[in-house]
């Protein structure tokens, strides 16, 4: 259902909710998303879909981890790691066949600063994978 604001922007119901997943800490979406997927299993699919975002990757385990970068260009992984934190950044290596993460390494190491456009397409792209191995049921979001 949609209504328009005082600024003319129509707001969906659903994106109110897609966006509140978004900000909220894991404990809490979990539980959210369990409520609804006791009434309504295909729409809790649906927003754990639609509200993961690239840090919530690694929310997931080593090994899903694994099969999610296993599949993707090495560039395309620099691109997506440069902005996080070391971290992270590490922690997505840590589970890439050596070669892979040595390639992904040096990229990272260039200076990618004005590449943010580049970098968001790239999460994007890992998102995508992600999402497409669960709805495979090779991992779990």
């Amino acid at each position: 259902m949609t209504e328009k604001t005082e600024q003319g922007i129509f707001i969906n119901g659903k994106q109110q909710i897609i966006e509140m997943l978004q900000f909220m800490n894991e404990k809490d979406k979990q539980k959210l998303l369990g409520n609804i997927r006791q009434r309504n299993a295909v729409m809790a699919r649906e927003l754990s879909e639609q509200s993961f975002s690239f840090k919530s990757l690694f929310q997931i385990s080593q090994t899903g981890l694994k099969k999610i970068f296993s599949d993707v260009n090495p560039a395309i992984v620099a691109l997506a790691l440069y902005p996080l934190e070391t971290s992270l950044q590490r922690r997505a290596l840590l589970v890439m066949e050596r070669h892979d993460a040595e390639k992904a390494f040096s990229i990272m190491n260039q200076n990618l600063a004005d590449k943010s456009t580049e970098s968001k397409r790239a999460q994007d792209k890992i998102i995508q994978r992600a999402i497409q191995l669960s709805r495979q049921q090779q991992i779990d979001l």
